[in-house]
């Protein structure tokens, strides 16, 4: 069987998957550097029905859902307090690189010592509304009945092919 019209809608799921995961990402404030959001590709193999959305960022995992203690990247860290423009307590003025390499350093070793906070991690807002945590799964939810209209369509639009086709098929008169 010939599924044209749904590996055709599998790239288009794979546009809104990524499109929703980004949208979720800003809305739960993980975007310092955009690296993340950036980094979302589709991965379907030819002639496979499957389609994942994956990522070479490593640390994805920790910003979906926390994590218990481990050694940080120090280097990375410090990227994000400088995308961040954290200063630290009683700075006046842009700190300089020492000062944010400190931060950095700071939060590092408090990561290794402690972790990331795993559920329920919100930051406080008006209404205190602000959901941090799963946003792999938050986009599952918001995007299930369009992915499920979507697939749906393509799989009906190929067995329709494929029945009609049969029926021309079994119906042409044979000399």
């Amino acid at each position: 069987m010939k599924w044209k019209s749904t590996y055709k809608k599998l790239n288009v799921i794979g546009d809104v998957l990524i499109k929703g995961l980004q949208d979720t990402l800003r809305v739960q404030k993980h975007n310092a550097t955009h690296k993340l959001s950036n980094s979302f590709r589709k991965d379907r193999k030819q002639k496979s029905l499957t389609l994942n959305v994956i990522t070479n960022r490593k640390y994805w995992k920790i910003v979906n859902n926390g994590k218990a203690a481990f050694k940080p990247n120090l280097n990375e860290i410090e990227k994000w307090v400088v995308a961040k423009r954290i200063k630290g307590s009683g700075s006046s003025g842009n700190p300089s690189a020492m000062q944010q390499r400190g931060i950095a350093l700071r939060i590092a070793k408090n990561i290794e010592r402690k972790g990331i906070p795993s559920k329920p991690y919100v930051v406080w807002t008006e209404g205190n509304n602000l959901k941090r945590t799963n946003f792999a799964g938050v986009t599952k939810e918001k995007k299930e009945k369009e992915v499920t209209k979507q697939l749906t369509g393509g799989v009906v639009a190929d067995v329709v092919s494929m029945i009609r086709s049969e029926i021309k098929r079994n119906t042409t008169i044979k000399k």
